[in-house]
């Protein structure tokens, strides 16, 4: 009995090392139990233990799933498994009962692995999957496969005899599994010598973070490193694989400038190949009046140039290498500005710092508004200054003075003029003037200016004497004094020039009782508008003329005959005469002369009192007295 279990042991062993499995019960045998889906599993003995089994003659039933379902196949002795999972399979015998066997379906996974180019025409690959317990490793060159088994560091090399293209399998395989899992499948290329990476941009994105962009050839592992203000470098990213970029970050950019150099790194011989250098700068603005000056630090190795950008548009380009700063002097005052310094390498590379931003503000006091000219109508006085070009201004202050009293704010205006609605020119009215400029610089205040006040005196004979103030709010003071003279209908009757504030107008006008005049300063300076007083009108008087006595006798001078009032300027005249008894003996409404009749009679010598109502062409009527003397000879 013992030597019959030792034979089946030893047959059982046996028949494991060439691929055969031994069922539960030693009853039959299977090629294989374990496998990638699709796996199919094939039954090549059934009678271990037995004769004549699962034959025609003596059927046997066969659940490849362990189901167990009413009806099963007869002899089947093939089966595929095209679902992953773990699986009992069962031969039902006719006499002897069952045996099973658990048959295990894995999902068919390729394994990845990272290809990595060496020097010499050598490879070397890491293999990443944790799937399988041992992986074959194809080079793709006729050279024995490589068995790697599943460890913490799963690597395999190989040297091609010489530079050329590849195709690098690899296949994952279980513990009793069968050999059917797909391999991944990747390119290599072998080559003689690892060429240099290149930076192509180094893009500070914020304090804190970096975006590195560089060339790179496939199945190259590269190495970051990174050096701190110049100083020695260090390894920042061990693992740079198959990208064109990379990210850096917890860095500060703020306090420090960081260089930084890829390594063309050599898996088969720890060998190393580095690119040129690029670094970032560590820039500070500093905001003046007038004036935004940016500083920064850097390596100066490699770089040809460096250019401004100011609010992400080029600025200021190819500026030394040697600079380390730049002052924008063209700037607005309340603007935010932004700068980013470029540094420019010889193979195209460049590097872009932290932007620093600022907003721009200038110092500098704004010069007063001058020349202020006023010109009066009526209740108005319209103000216009001239503005300094090289300031603009946001705001006007316009301050009034009343009768030599505290100036006060009247009015604000956006422009340079201002109307002031409650003017009048019997008070003694002058402005002043200052502005707020864009920068939020408050001006001077301006030169007082007191508009032209005119006034006028009329003597007896009608003669017109004009007076007018001093105007002063013009830096090359008045030129003259232009008075022009209108009459009521607005047509000029005159213009007198003067240098003085004081005109004598003693021109005869039997015409136009009334005038107007205005005065108009003309300033020295060109370009500034002339400044107008107010109009005053003048009404001229009567000025009735008549005899004192008067001999109506027919001996004398003939204008001595009659007794007739007469003047300047009458429409219409209304005369009473009066004996000293107040007896009315003569009246007229047609400018008649009295005669010294009363109804044909002659009067007497005596003295007559006379009344005279006066309409003059204005409409006015004023009432006038007197006597006369008639005397006969």
């Amino acid at each position: 009995m013992k030597q019959w279990w030792l034979f089946f042991v030893l047959i059982s062993i046996n028949a494991e090392l060439f691929g055969q499995f031994t069922s539960r019960l030693g009853r039959f045998q299977v090629d294989q139990i374990r496998g990638c889906a699709p796996f199919t599993i094939n039954i090549t003995n059934t009678n271990l233990i037995t004769t004549g089994e699962c034959t025609p003659g003596k059927p046997c039933n066969m659940d490849f799933l362990g189901s167990n379902p009413p009806s099963l196949p007869t002899n089947q002795f093939t089966f595929t498994y095209n679902t992953p999972g773990t699986y009992r399979l069962i031969v039902y015998y006719q006499f002897i009962g069952s045996d099973d066997i658990t048959v295990t379906v894995d999902p068919d996974i390729q394994p990845d692995f990272d290809v990595y180019t060496c020097s010499s025409s050598g490879v070397s690959i890491r293999i990443t999957d944790r799937n399988y317990q041992q992986y074959f490793v194809n080079f793709g060159d006729g050279s024995p496969i490589v068995t790697v088994p599943a460890s913490a560091n799963q690597i395999a090399q190989h040297s091609y005899a010489g530079p050329g293209n590849f195709v690098i399998q690899v296949r994952g395989q279980k513990t009793n599994g069968a050999a059917n899992c797909t391999p991944r499948v990747k390119p290599s290329q072998a080559i003689s010598t690892l060429p240099p990476p290149s930076f192509a941009r180094l893009t500070v994105v914020n304090e804190s973070t970096a975006e590195l962009n560089f060339s790179y050839q496939t199945n190259i592992l590269y190495r970051l490193e990174i050096a701190v203000n110049s100083t020695n470098f260090q390894l920042y990213q061990p693992t740079v694989y198959d990208v064109n970029s990379f990210t850096a970050t917890n860095l500060r950019f703020k306090d420090n400038f960081y260089c930084f150099r890829l390594d063309s790194y050599d898996m088969c011989t720890g060998g190393h190949t580095y690119s040129p250098v690029i670094c970032s700068q560590k820039i500070g603005l500093s905001v003046q009046s007038g004036l935004n000056k940016i500083d920064w630090q850097t390596s100066g190795i490699g770089i040809t140039t460096f250019d401004i950008n100011r609010n992400q548009v080029p600025y200021n380009l190819n500026m030394p290498n040697s600079s380390s700063s730049f002052s924008d002097v063209l700037i607005d005052c309340k603007q935010r500005y932004c700068y980013q310094v470029v540094a420019n390498y010889p193979n195209g590379a460049k590097s872009f710092s932290l932007e620093e931003c600022g907003t721009s503000f200038v110092r500098t006091v704004p010069t007063a508004p001058n020349n202020i000219s006023s010109v009066v109508s009526g209740s108005q006085v319209s103000l216009t200054w001239n503005q300094d070009p090289l300031f603009t201004a946001t705001e006007y202050n316009i301050f009034k003075s009343i009768n030599q009293g505290t100036f006060f704010l009247e009015g604000k205006a956006t422009t340079p003029q201002f109307s002031d609605n409650q003017y009048a020119s019997n008070n003694a009215t002058c402005y002043k003037i200052n502005y707020v400029d864009k920068c939020d610089n408050d001006s001077p205040e301006s030169l007082t200016a007191c508009p032209i006040v005119l006034t006028y005196s009329l003597s007896p004979s009608n003669e017109v004497t004009l007076n007018w103030t001093n105007y002063g709010g013009w830096v090359a003071g008045v030129q003259s004094y232009q008075i022009d003279k209108f009459n009521l209908n607005g047509s000029r009757l005159a213009t007198f020039i003067s240098t003085g504030t004081t005109l004598v107008d003693a021109q005869v006008d039997n015409i136009n009782q009334i005038v107007t005049y205005k005065v108009t300063a003309i300033p020295n300076q060109v370009g500034v508008t002339p400044s107008t007083s107010n109009i005053v009108e003048v009404y001229k008087t009567v000025n009735l003329f008549f005899p004192t006595a008067f001999t109506p006798d027919n001996k004398g001078p003939k204008e001595n005959e009659t007794f007739f009032v007469g003047g300047q300027f009458i429409s219409k005249i209304e005369l009473s005469v009066f004996d000293r008894w107040g007896s009315l003996v003569f009246y007229t409404d047609k400018n008649e002369a009295w005669d010294g009749t009363q109804a044909g009679q002659a009067m007497p010598i005596a003295t007559y009192v006379w009344r005279a109502n006066v309409t003059d062409v204005s409409g006015r009527t004023t009432q006038h007295t007197g006597s006369v003397v008639l005397i006969r000879k």
